[in-house]
């Protein structure tokens, strides 16, 4: 919308300024009803305008506006915004010149001629107040420009007196905000200005600039904007409370029809135009939408948000401060690319309730966290209640994730049950135990049989009992047969074997089978049965660092920040390391993949490809897991109550009846309809191979069952 323009010769910019401030002298004199000499008035007028001009214009430093972050999923998808001021901003080829015109016409008519001030403005509010006592605004757009731009650095800065000095009806605020619109046009171009004045402006309650204004009010971008949807705009700017199209329609359509006159006398558009958008009703010429912020928005995903937003408030690339990194999210214009897999997301989230409904009468939760071996990207977390605050009415809100650890707006963790047991066995294997070994046999442990070489270690005072789930005999099996039923009595065995605690504590710890923050504070004999907390995120990413072949990753949701123009801030990179040799972490995979085709003997369903896993199921049924893995995915499916340890006995679940839960059963199902979904289209991979010990010579019908697991338990899997 460029039009041919003068330079601003040091002559015409001097009598800019001399009729300012003359004028400026007479409307004080006025305007304050102050009978003073004008000699003493026109010193002190002089002085407030030199002492301002004073200012270097230089010194006027353009603050961008607040703009809106999003936080997108891994294909780009939106997953939710954040602002302080809803506002986009867009780049001048990006606004209608239908647009353009309509702020033109309605705000600053000369736009196009005069330099940044209008001396013909000036004096025409000067002759309207004076002898029609009508006061008139003179301000033209870079005018405006200026006053929006220094509100907005008060706003940025959390400086109350800044605001306040920007909006405040004075002669030396005036003199001000004219020396700065004379030095911004010898700076910028007009369509510069233009389009910075259209992405600062108001057009309503929290809406900043004209590309979240067209959304906002005609779910349209701003570049297809047409006269009678710019008209309406254009009339908000004057004041966004008073003429806001959605709550004062009839205001906002006689502002509306002014603009439409405007455009008509400056010969936008023609009559034919002009009677057009008179003759449209505002109703039907909106189509508002919801631009809704925050974590709430982000649907299934609520949980995953947070858990994003919480990284960000921990990135130091953002600010120093976390409430440096709070304004850059809420007002930076960053875009948030994460590891989310919509896909996956849906799936997990069908998987949970499709298993536990959200509000089931039981009370009972279930919570479900993918991790990308190899990476630690997270690509799925999902849980059956609704994100917010919860109410009388809406019982089944929650803030808390049941997934994420206290660092991402979780908790502790839940007891893992037989799930931890794999940390056992891959202490067992770097003391270079076979899988063959036989173990079991005993039930009673006392304080000789294990030591503890760490602080948090803790050996037995008194004798320890030991007893299997339902009454499984504690007759000795191998390593394979022995965690394939979930026997604690042979776990407890090789606990004592291994003899020091703290190898076993050690091991967990570097697979990543920490507690929600992050330790292991203290580990007993029991607590190798599963008796710590570990939320499902971190047991997730444990079994992904066998999936990983050792390699443990920090989970991670971000992938890349960038600013406002699409430069990179941070591209955080998976934090991993060889915690663990290769080979244990290979071995305890080939146990935990015949564990799974046990499982499936048993009538559990499979995935149709290799994959690893294990049950866990604690006291008296408090909670169940099914944890596993293909080399691609692992993921944690958790149940139990999130308001204390109470069984899962005699309860009902979606509509049926269970004497007992068990991991196996509700969990386990979720989980594979979940992974089915999840690796639908992906590679089938297999794991390593990997020698777990020499095959001793035992009776063959014992080797048979071991290693192949053919046989039926006598209690449900655990």
């Amino acid at each position: 919308m460029s039009r041919q323009t003068g330079t601003n010769s040091p002559t015409s910019m001097a009598g800019y300024l001399f009729a300012f401030i003359l004028l400026s002298l007479l409307l004080g004199l006025v305007g304050a009803g102050l009978l003073l000499p004008a000699t003493a008035a026109f010193g002190s007028v002089a002085k407030a305008g030199l002492n301002t001009f004073d200012e270097l214009p230089d010194e006027f430093t353009i603050t961008e506006p607040s703009e809106q972050s999003v936080i997108l999923a891994a294909d780009g998808s939106l997953l939710a915004r954040f602002y302080a001021e809803d506002r986009i901003i867009v780049a001048e080829d990006q606004i209608s010149e239908a647009m353009k015109k309509a702020i033109v016409a309605t705000e600053d008519r000369r736009f196009f001629q005069h330099h940044g001030v209008d001396g013909q403005g000036v004096l025409r509010a000067f002759v309207s107040t004076v002898l029609s006592n009508d006061r008139q605004g003179a301000s033209t757009l870079t005018q405006q420009l200026v006053k929006n731009t220094l509100i907005e650095a008060g706003i940025q800065q959390g400086d109350q007196s800044a605001i306040a000095s920007a909006k405040v009806p004075t002669l030396g605020r005036k003199v001000r905000e004219m020396n700065y619109a004379l030095a911004l046009e010898q700076r910028w171009s007009k369509d510069q200005i233009l389009t910075r004045y259209l992405n600062i402006a108001p057009f309503g309650p929290n809406i900043y600039g004209v590309e979240s204004a067209s959304l906002r009010y005609f779910s349209v971008h701003a570049k297809d904007l047409n006269f009678a949807q710019a008209a309406l705009l254009a009339g908000i700017t004057k004041s966004p409370v008073a003429y806001d199209p959605l709550k004062k329609p009839e205001n906002a359509k006689n502002r509306r029809d002014t603009v439409a006159s405007l455009l008509l006398s400056e010969g936008y558009i023609d009559q034919k135009q002009h009677d057009e958008i008179v003759a449209t009703p505002i109703e039907e010429l909106l189509k508002p939408s919801t631009r809704a912020a925050g974590c709430a928005t982000a649907g299934n995903a609520a949980y995953y948000c947070e858990y994003v937003m919480a990284e960000l408030l921990q990135n130091e690339s953002l600010g120093k401060t976390k409430g440096a990194r709070r304004s850059a999210l809420m007002r930076g214009g960053l875009t948030i690319k994460t590891s989310l897999d919509p896909r996956m997301q849906n799936l997990a989230h069908q998987a949970v309730i499709d298993h536990v409904p959200i509000g089931d009468p039981s009370n009972i939760k279930m919570a479900l966290s993918s991790v990308e071996p190899g990476t630690g990207w997270i690509r799925a977390m999902a849980q059956n209640t609704n994100y917010g605050v919860p109410t009388e009415k809406d019982k089944t809100r929650d803030f808390v994730s049941y997934n994420a650890d206290t660092a991402h707006r979780g908790g502790e963790g839940q007891q893992t049950g037989s799930s931890f047991k794999p940390m056992t066995l891959g202490a067992w294997f770097t003391d270079q135990h076979s899988g063959y070994e036989v173990v079991g046999g005993r039930t009673s442990y006392g304080p000789k049989d294990f030591s503890a070489s760490c602080p948090e270690g803790h050996p037995l005072s008194t004798q320890w009992k030991v007893r299997n789930s339902a009454g499984m005999s504690p007759a000795p099996r191998d390593v394979i047969g022995s965690t394939q039923r979930s026997l604690n009595t042979s776990y407890a065995d090789m606990a004592s074997k291994i003899k020091d605690l703290c190898k076993i504590r050690d091991f967990a710890i570097r697979a990543g089978a920490v507690d929600g923050n992050g330790r292991i504070d203290s580990f007993s004999p029991s607590s190798i049965l599963g008796t710590g907390s570990v939320p499902p995120l971190h047991m997730a990413n444990a079994y992904a660092t066998f999936a990983a072949h050792g390699k443990r990753c920090q989970p991670s949701a971000i992938v890349q920040i960038l600013d406002r123009n699409g430069d990179i801030i941070d591209s955080p990179q998976p934090k991993c390391e060889q915690t663990i040799d290769p080979k244990v972490a290979d071995q305890v995979t080939l146990v935990l993949e015949q564990t799974n085709r046990f499982y499936q003997g048993q009538g559990f369903a499979g995935l149709g490809r290799p994959a690893a896993s294990k049950t866990g199921t604690t006291q008296n049924h408090w909670n169940g897991w099914l944890v596993g893995y293909t080399p691609q995915l692992s993921t944690a499916v958790w149940m139990g109550h999130s308001t204390g340890l109470i069984p899962m006995e005699r309860v009902t679940i979606n509509g049926r009846y269970w004497r007992r839960v068990y991991g196996s059963d509700i969990s386990g199902r979720a989980w594979t309809q979940y992974m089915r979904g999840a690796m639908e289209g992906v590679p089938v991979q297999g794991f390593n191979s990997v020698s777990i010990g020499q095959r001793p010579k035992a009776p063959e019908a014992e080797e048979s069952e071991a290693t192949h697991g053919p046989v039926a338990p006598t209690a449900p899997i655990e």
